[in-house]
C-alpha cells in the first residue's frame, strides 16, 4: 500500500501486509491517507464478522503511511495503537481514513476511523508513531 505503487531496484513492486489483506490505497496527501479493503470471507472471525485484526492491521497502515510521507528516507514505527470497535461488519468495503492530531519533531500522535462505506464508523483508533534516526 505504498503511494503511486512504488517500486524496488528490480523493479518489482513492494508487497506489504496492508498488501497481503487487501487494502488499497486510494489517495494519499499531507493531511490524509484514504485506503479501502473489500470485505472477503477470510477477514471474519468464527461470528461472520471482521475480525478485530483486520480492522488493526488496515488502521495501522494507514496511519503508518501517513506519517511516512512526511519523512520519506527515514523509517517509521507505531509505538502505540489503542483501537475502539463501534459497529461489526460483515460484507461491503471498509474505507479507512487517517488524519494528524499533533506532530512534533520525532513524535506524531494519528487518529484513523473505518467506515463500512461512507457513514457507518466500524472502528476508531488513535496511534502515536516514531520516526527513527538512521543508523550513522
Amino acid at each position: 500500500m505504498y503511494p503511486g505503487g512504488r517500486t524496488e531496484a528490480t523493479n518489482a513492486k513492494i508487497q506489504t501486509f496492508a498488501d497481503f489483506i487487501g487494502a488499497k490505497l486510494v489517495s494519499a496527501d499531507e493531511t490524509e491517507v484514504v485506503a479501502e479493503l473489500a470485505i472477503q470471507p477470510h477477514h471474519w472471525n468464527l461470528a461472520r464478522i471482521v475480525h478485530g485484526g483486520v480492522y488493526m492491521s488496515l488502521l495501522d497502515s494507514a496511519m503508518g503511511l501517513l506519517v511516512s510521507l512526511h519523512y520519506p528516507n527515514r523509517p517509521v514505527v507505531t509505538t502505540n495503537l489503542n483501537l475502539h470497535f463501534t459497529e461489526p461488519a460483515s460484507e461491503g468495503t471498509l474505507v479507512c481514513r487517517a488524519k494528524f492530531i499533533h506532530r512534533a519533531r520525532s513524535t506524531m500522535t494519528v487518529e484513523g476511523r473505518i467506515y463500512l462505506g461512507e457513514d457507518r464508523l466500524c472502528a476508531h483508533a488513535t496511534g502515536s508513531f516514531r520516526v527513527l534516526k538512521l543508523p550513522s
